[in-house]
C-alpha cells in the first residue's frame, strides 16, 4: 500500500491513541492494585491492634494478675467491642473452628468448621488455615447484615499461639469494583475527547502539507519535461514547504544557467576548431622547413663522420634554426683547430717518452739495491727488539713477585699487630677476672662467717635448731669449697697472664723482623722496577727504530713498484700515442697532413722493452719476530743490465 503523507499522519495519530490507551490500561491496573493494597493494609492494621490487645491480657494472666480463663473472657469481650469503618468488626476463632468472639453472642462456643459460601468455599477452615500458616488473606462470599444475597468479602487472619486463637477481620470488596469501573468510565471519556481533538487538528495539518506538496510535485514534473518557464508556488513561505519550493526554484534557475553554458560551450568549440585548422597549416609549413634543415644537418654529419673537417652549412635556413647553423659551423672550425693542436702535441709526447723510459730504467736498478740493504737492517732490528722485549717482561715479572712479597710481609705485620692487641685485651680480661675472683673469695669468707654464726645460734636453740645447724654446716662447706676454687682459678689466671706476657714479647719480636723484611723487599722491588722501566724504554726505542726501518722498507718497495708502473705506463703511453696518431691521420686537415708526412720521414721508434726481470736474492730467514719481505723485482732494459753494479748509492 502506498503511504501518502495524510495516511502517515493518520497512522501517527492512531499510534498516539494506542499508546495513550496502553498508558491508561497500565494506570488502571496500577490503580486496582493500589486500591486492593490499601484495603489489605487496613485489615492487617486492625488485626495487629487486636493481637496487641489480646496479648496484653495474656501477659497479665501470665504475671498472675488474673486467671487465664478470666483473661480469655475479658480479651474476647474487648475484641467484640472493637469497631472500625462502616461497622466492621474483629472476630476470634479457635484452631478447631469454635467461635470465641463475634458480634452475634448466640454463636459463641459453637463450631462453624463446616461453614461454606455459595461457591462451596469453607470459610472458617480457610480462615484458620491462613492463621496457622503465619497469617494470610481469604476471599469468599458472605451476605451483609439484613441481606440474603452474598457479596464478595476479603478477610485477614493472624495467629495467637499462646491461646490457639485465630484473630481476624473482614470487609466487603464489591465497592472496589464499583470504584474501578468509575475510573475506567472517566478514562474512556478522556480518551474520546483526546481523539476528537487529534482528529480536528490532524485533518487541516494534513491538508496544509499534502496540497502544497502535490502542486510542487506537478511543477517538478513540468521542469523534468523541459519547460523551464513554469512558476514555482509557495516559494515565499517560511516553513519546510517554502524551503522545498525554494530548492525547486534553485533547480529551475540552475537548469536555465546550464542551457546558457551549453550554448557558450558550443560557440567555444566552433572557435577552437577554426584555430586548430589555422594552427595545422602553420605547423605543416614549419615541418617542411624543419625537414630541409635536418637534411642539411644530416649531410654535414655524414661528411664529418667520414673525417672531412672542411664541411660547412652555407645555405640559409629558417630564422629559428639560424643560431643552430652558426653553432654547427663554429663547432666544426674549433674541432679542426683542436685536431691540428693534437697532431703537434703527439710529436712532443714521443720525444718526452724516450727520456722517461731511460730515467725509469736507472731508477729501478738503484731502488733494487736500496731494498736489499733495508731488508737486512730490518731483520737485525727485529731480532734485537725481541730480546729486549723478553728482558723487559722478565723484569716486570720479577717486580710483580717482589711487590707481592712486600704486600704479604705488610699483611704479616698487620696480623702481628692485631695479635699483640688481642693479647693485650686477653691480659686486661685476665686482670678483670682476677678482680672478680677476689670478690668471690670475699663473698665465700663472709658466707663462712655467716654459716658459723648460724651454727652458734642453732646450738643455742637446742632441739629446735638442729635442722638449721645442719644447713649452716653445709653452707660453711660450700663457702670453703668456693674459696678454694677461687684460689685455684686465681693461680691459673696469674700463670696465664705470665704466659701472655711472654707471647707478647715473642710477637713483638716477630713484628720487628717482618718490618725489616718489608723494608728490604720494598728496596728490592724499587730496584727491579727501575730495571723493568729501563728495559721498557729500550724496547720502545728499538721498536721506534724498527718501525722507521720498516717504513723505509715499505717506501722503497712502493718506489720500486712505482718505477715499474712508470715504465709500463710510458710504454703504454707510447703505444697509445701511435694509435692516436693513426686515428688523427683519418681527418682531412692541412695540419694533419703535414705532420703525417714529417712522421714518415723521421721513422720514429719507441724505447726497447726490458729484456728480463732480475731478482735480488733474499736475506737469510730471520727469527719468529718479523719475517723477511722478498726484494722487489725491477724491470730493466738490456742497456741498463750491462751497466756495472758498482754505481752504488752515490749515483742514486
Amino acid at each position: 500500500m502506498r503511504l501518502t503523507i495524510p495516511r502517515k499522519l493518520v497512522l501517527l495519530v492512531a499510534t498516539a491513541v494506542l499508546m495513550t490507551m496502553a498508558a491508561m490500561g497500565i494506570q488502571l491496573h496500577s490503580l486496582n492494585n493500589r486500591i486492593w493494597a490499601d484495603r489489605q493494609e487496613l485489615l492487617v492494621s486492625q488485626v495487629d491492634a487486636a493481637r496487641s490487645l489480646v496479648a496484653s491480657f495474656a501477659e497479665r494472666a501470665k504475671q498472675g494478675e488474673m486467671p487465664e480463663e478470666t483473661a480469655k473472657k475479658e480479651a474476647a469481650d474487648a475484641v467484640r467491642a472493637l469497631r472500625y469503618g462502616n461497622g466492621d468488626y474483629v472476630f476470634l476463632y479457635s484452631y478447631d473452628g469454635v467461635v470465641v468472639s463475634l458480634p452475634d453472642k448466640s454463636t459463641l462456643g459453637k463450631s462453624r468448621w463446616d461453614l461454606r459460601d455459595a461457591n462451596g468455599v469453607y470459610i472458617v477452615r480457610d480462615i484458620v488455615t491462613a492463621a496457622r500458616n503465619g497469617g494470610g488473606f481469604t476471599r469468599y462470599d458472605y451476605p451483609r447484615s439484613g441481606e440474603s444475597v452474598a457479596s464478595p468479602k476479603l478477610s485477614y487472619t493472624a495467629p495467637f499461639e499462646p491461646w490457639g486463637w485465630a484473630i481476624g477481620t473482614g470487609v466487603y470488596v464489591d465497592d472496589l469494583h464499583t470504584q474501578l469501573m468509575r475510573e475506567i468510565y472517566e478514562s474512556v471519556l478522556w480518551l474520546a475527547g483526546i481523539l476528537l481533538v487529534l482528529g480536528a487538528c490532524a485533518w487541516p495539518i494534513a491538508r496544509s502539507i499534502s496540497q502544497p506538496l502535490s502542486r510542487i510535485t506537478s511543477v517538478m514534473r513540468t521542469l523534468a519535461a523541459g519547460n523551464k518557464t513554469v512558476e514555482v508556488p509557495y516559494a515565499g513561505r517560511n516553513d519546510e514547504v517554502g524551503e522545498m519550493a525554494g530548492a525547486v526554484e534553485t533547480f529551475r534557475l540552475a537548469a536555465i544557467e546550464q542551457d546558457r553554458l551549453e550554448a557558450e560551450a558550443k560557440a567555444a568549440r566552433q572557435h577552437a576548431e577554426a584555430l586548430k585548422a589555422e594552427q595545422e597549416a602553420t605547423e605543416r609549413a614549419k615541418a617542411e622547413e624543419l625537414r630541409a634543415f635536418v637534411a642539411d644537418i644530416q649531410t654535414g654529419f655524414e661528411r664529418l663522420a667520414d673525417g672531412d673537417l672542411t664541411v660547412r652549412m652555407a645555405r640559409p635556413v629558417a630564422p629559428e634554426y639560424e643560431e643552430i647553423r652558426g653553432q654547427f659551423n663554429q663547432s666544426i672550425e674549433r674541432l679542426e683547430d683542436t685536431i691540428g693542436s693534437v697532431v703537434t702535441a703527439i710529436g712532443t709526447i714521443r720525444s718526452g717518452l724516450d727520456e722517461i723510459n731511460t730515467a725509469s730504467n736507472d731508477l729501478a736498478h738503484r731502488t733494487e739495491q736500496q731494498a736489499a740493504g733495508l731488508e737486512e737492517t730490518t731483520a737485525a732490528l727485529t731480532q734485537v727488539s725481541r730480546v729486549v722485549h723478553e728482558t723487559a717482561e722478565s723484569a716486570g715479572r720479577a717486580r710483580n713477585s717482589a711487590e707481592t712479597a712486600r704486600q704479604n710481609a705488610e699483611k704479616g705485620g698487620q696480623i702481628v699487630g692485631r695479635a699483640i692487641d688481642a693479647m693485650a685485651e686477653i691480659e686486661k680480661s685476665s686482670e678483670e677476672i682476677g678482680k672478680i675472683i677476689g670478690v668471690i673469695d670475699e663473698i665465700a669468707f663472709q658466707t663462712n662467717l655467716l654459716a658459723l654464726n648460724a651454727g652458734v645460734e642453732a646450738a643455742r636453740a637446742g632441739e629446735a635448731g638442729k635442722g638449721f645447724a645442719v644447713v649452716a654446716q653445709e653452707v660453711r662447706a660450700l663457702a670453703q669449697r668456693s674459696a678454694e676454687a677461687a684460689k685455684e682459678i686465681k693461680g691459673l689466671i696469674s700463670m696465664s697472664s705470665h704466659q701472655v706476657g711472654q707471647g707478647v714479647e715473642l710477637v713483638t719480636a716477630s713484628g720487628k723482623s717482618l718490618e725489616e723484611i718489608v723494608a728490604q723487599v720494598a728496596a728490592m722491588s724499587q730496584e727491579v722496577a727501575e730495571i723493568a722501566s729501563s728495559a721498557r724504554e729500550q724496547a720502545v726505542s728499538l721498536k721506534e727504530v724498527s718501525t722507521a726501518a720498516d717504513q723505509m722498507d715499505k717506501v722503497t718497495q712502493q718506489n720500486a713498484a712505482m718505477v715499474e708502473e712508470t715504465t709500463a705506463a710510458a710504454q703504454s703511453l707510447a703505444n697509445e700515442t701511435d694509435q692516436l696518431a693513426r686515428l688523427i691521420a683519418q681527418f682531412r686537415t692541412a695540419t694533419a697532413t703535414a705532420h703525417a708526412a714529417q712522421a714518415e720521414r723521421s721513422a720514429w721508434r719507441p724505447a726497447s722493452k726490458p729484456a728480463t726481470s732480475s731478482q735480488v736474492a733474499p736475506m737469510p730467514k730471520p727469527t719468529k719476530a718479523s719475517p723477511a719481505r722478498p726484494v722487489v723485482q725491477a724491470r730493466t732494459t738490456a742497456a741498463t743490465a750491462r751497466k756495472p753494479m758498482e754505481d752504488g748509492w752515490e749515483d742514486f
